[in-house]
């Protein structure tokens, strides 16, 4: 028996318990979120999350995914269609491309920059810009909560993580492409969320070694 009168193996399922708890606790945390009322947000949501560390590194350069989710069930604008985004989170982006975004990354293409009236503009320093490939491929708004992937590579330690740092743009259009209302152009906080896979795997493997601990005699 320990010291809370358990004998080991219950005290270890408890804790193993409480740290699943803890991780679906950490994995429902909210993003940072700009919107609804914000000045160009027309009642859509906006928020972006990248995880604590990058997917892979060199020398001189990391990988991250960040998601960039927009929930327009409140949108309020008079466009039919989400057909254009992007996002800054680095000064200094090597590369960029889509890992998953809505109705697959098929149906979408990325370019290096950000948007204006017309699309994806090839400027604008850091910014990586996915576009649907058609107009009727493009999420519909209102509607639901759509979620882009973008990996991308940039100088070591470049990652935009300071209260409103990153940016984030986004165009409606109408059935036929055109752009509908404001064009959507907000700085927003980078959240980095933990991966709920990896702190399972890591609590499990601490209780685990707990629980096999040979009490001194």
């Amino acid at each position: 028996m320990g010291r809370d009168g358990l004998p080991p193996r219950r005290r270890g399922a408890l804790l193993l318990a409480a740290a699943v708890a803890l991780v679906g606790l950490a994995s429902n945390a909210p993003a940072s979120s700009i919107g609804p009322s914000c000045g160009s947000c027309q009642g859509s949501i906006y928020s972006l999350e990248t995880t604590l560390a990058p997917v892979s590194t060199t020398a001189t350069t990391e990988t991250w995914n960040v998601s960039y989710t927009i929930d327009t069930s409140g949108y309020t604008g008079t466009g039919t269609h989400l057909n254009q985004v992007a996002l800054k989170v680095s000064a200094s982006i090597t590369a960029g491309t889509l890992v998953a975004a809505p109705g697959g990354v098929g149906l979408w293409n990325v370019i290096m920059g950000g948007i204006n009236a017309n699309g994806c503009s090839m400027a604008g320093s850091g910014f990586d810009c996915a576009f649907a490939t058609s107009p009727g491929v493009s999420p519909n708004v209102p509607g639901g909560v759509y979620t882009w992937v973008f990996q991308l590579t940039m100088q070591t330690g470049s990652l935009l993580l300071g209260p409103n740092e990153a940016s984030v743009k986004a165009r409606y259009v109408s059935d036929t492409g055109f752009k509908v209302g404001a064009l959507v152009s907000e700085d927003i906080t980078l959240s980095q969320v933990p991966e709920p896979g990896a702190l399972l795997l890591l609590a499990a493997a601490a209780i685990s070694r707990a629980l096999f601990v040979r009490p001194k005699h």
